[in-house]
């Protein structure tokens, strides 16, 4: 049902995200969904777990081709290509229905698993000397936050014409989340 769910999201958007419409997706009856998810938010927050741990491999795939800071550009790019090419999906996933995730513990604890990744990321390059001190989970929120934003604005349509590319912009984010804005030596 969550792999249905997910073709309607992509196929027709958010609003046609229905436990009626994934039933007759499946070809099972109206009330079978129910046996599963008691209600549509409950829907919205399986296909929004399946999207944090399709994001979470994707990243990991991602860092395991390249070393040090290298690595964490590619978690970057991993992260906006995830968005860029699966919007549906990543709308969802950041989305008001489950902004909240209190009662959701299962889709709570797979988005801050790929949090808790790049956290780990950043403590390994600190580590390394790569990074500058601080708090690991913190960094990794500032990052995701400027990731976001991006990937937000380019789904808008914000950064047409602005930069010459989303690779330039997501290049220039990581630069400046490497080093900050101080003057290059």
């Amino acid at each position: 049902m969550i792999a249905q769910a997910r073709t309607i999201l992509r196929r027709e958007g958010v609003d046609a995200l229905t436990l009626r419409a994934v039933a007759r997706a499946a070809g099972v009856s109206q009330a079978a969904p129910y046996r599963h998810f008691p209600d549509r938010r409950a829907l919205i927050a399986a296909v929004a777990e399946a999207g944090f741990r399709d994001l979470g491999q994707a990243m990991t795939a991602m860092a395991s081709t390249a070393e040090g800071r290298l690595g964490l550009k590619q978690v970057a790019f991993a992260y906006v290509r995830f968005a860029l090419d699966r919007p549906a999906d990543y709308r969802i996933m950041f989305g008001p229905e489950v902004a909240n995730t209190e009662d959701l513990p299962e889709l709570r604890e797979t988005a801050q698993s790929v949090l808790g990744f790049v956290a780990e990321g950043i403590a390994q390059l600190q580590r390394a000397g790569l990074v500058g001190a601080g708090d690991p989970a913190l960094m990794a929120v500032a990052t995701w936050s400027m990731l976001h934003g991006l990937v937000m604005l380019t789904l808008d349509g914000q950064t047409a014409g602005v930069a010459p590319s989303v690779d330039a912009l997501v290049e220039e984010a990581t630069r400046i989340m490497m080093f900050g804005l101080a003057p290059r030596a």
